[in-house]
């Protein structure tokens, strides 16, 4: 977590090593001042997760009932342990649960519950893709992807834009992203160097972001129309690319190497897109390139 106040005393001191321990136990002390201080959104983010703990049990216990007794079991103990590790995480950050002008709100609105809905189908998925539940695995995915298109559109429509689901969504992007390769990767229905590239255009964009944040200012994330658009054709080919193997038909069989080249040819041009970009984003925040506040119009700064 990146408290700016705190950093720019870490950078006062060069980073040493005595300036990262004070930084993380500041930011400790920062963390449960803000717990403390609003202990009503804690409450709402926790019954937010019951809610989805006793949607998981039921969906559980009819998929025990119906289908397959095993299979249950490993959703329901997957989803119950991700939501833990889920929502504790959000209960660190809950300081940033304020609207656009910074006051404190006291529970999850809409559009967070539906980001954290997508956070949370992410073992059902990927237990469905390992299991090789196609379909099942497919309309998970669907919902998921719904609730990335609606909680956006909430937000603005109802004027409900806060400072954490501006934070969380992209954070959120990047894990369902990932989890969603790694499961092709582990079902052996994608090749291993997809998912290799993958984690590279997510580590370089979490690391570059974070080096840019730390060392050099801090600095301001915007979606671009591209960005958007790339989301788009991603979760696009990733929907495909199941659905072609829930089909199973010869025709659809023909059509699923074509989908993994695509998506293949999608991350490495994004990758090299992002590493250019990020390479010249660093050089302007350093003066290499003279250009105010702004680097090629996604990422910008503030005076330290």
């Amino acid at each position: 977590m990146f408290v700016e106040e705190h950093l720019r005393e870490l950078r006062t001191q060069r980073y040493a090593p005595h300036a990262w321990l004070a930084y993380v136990r500041a930011v400790g002390a920062h963390v449960r001042g803000e717990v403390f201080a609003n202990l009503g959104a804690v409450r709402s983010i926790w019954m937010v997760a019951l809610a989805y703990f006793a949607a998981a049990f039921v969906a559980a216990a009819v998929m025990s009932m119906r289908w397959d007794r095993d299979l249950a079991y490993h959703f329901f103990g997957g989803t119950a342990l991700w939501i833990a590790i889920a929502f504790t995480s959000i209960t660190l950050y809950v300081g940033l649960l304020r609207d656009e002008s910074g006051y404190r709100l006291s529970a999850l609105n809409i559009p967070l519950m539906l980001t954290l809905l997508r956070v949370t189908l992410i073992p059902g998925i990927c237990l469905f893709l390992l299991e090789r539940h196609f379909m099942s695995a497919l309309v998970l995915f669907s919902l998921a992807s719904l609730s990335d298109v609606f909680d956006g559109f909430l937000a603005r429509r109802w004027g409900q834009v806060t400072t954490m689901g501006r934070v969380m969504d992209p954070c959120v992007d990047v894990v369902f992203n990932l989890a969603m390769l790694f499961g092709l990767t582990a079902a052996e229905l994608l090749p291993r160097w997809v998912f290799w590239v993958g984690v590279m255009r997510y580590t370089v964009l979490i690391v570059g972001g974070a080096y840019l944040y730390v060392f050099i200012g801090p600095v301001r994330i915007h979606p671009t129309a591209f960005g958007r658009a790339t989301g788009v054709v991603m979760s696009s080919l990733i929907a495909i690319f199941t659905l072609l193997w829930a089909l199973r038909s010869d025709v659809a069989m023909g059509l699923t190497r074509l989908t993994e080249i695509a998506i293949g040819a999608l991350l490495v041009a994004t990758t090299v897109q992002i590493i250019l970009v990020g390479w010249y984003n660093l050089r302007v925040m350093t003066g290499a390139v003279p250009q105010q506040g702004r680097v090629v119009d996604d990422v910008r700064w503030r005076s330290r």
